[in-house]
């Protein structure tokens, strides 16, 4: 079960959640980021 959720997590949660959220990042700082998110939670992506 934990695996499940972890993977859930991992490969679905962050990616949507963080690009909905991204939407809002020049809302709350005032600008746009210099570098785009990336949504690695574990930094295999280097």
């Amino acid at each position: 079960m934990n695996k499940i959720l972890k993977n859930f997590y991992k490969n679905f949660w962050v990616p949507v959640m963080g690009r909905f959220i991204s939407k809002f990042i020049p809302l709350i700082e005032g600008n746009p980021p210099k570098n785009n998110p990336t949504y690695d939670i574990d930094g295999d992506k280097k």
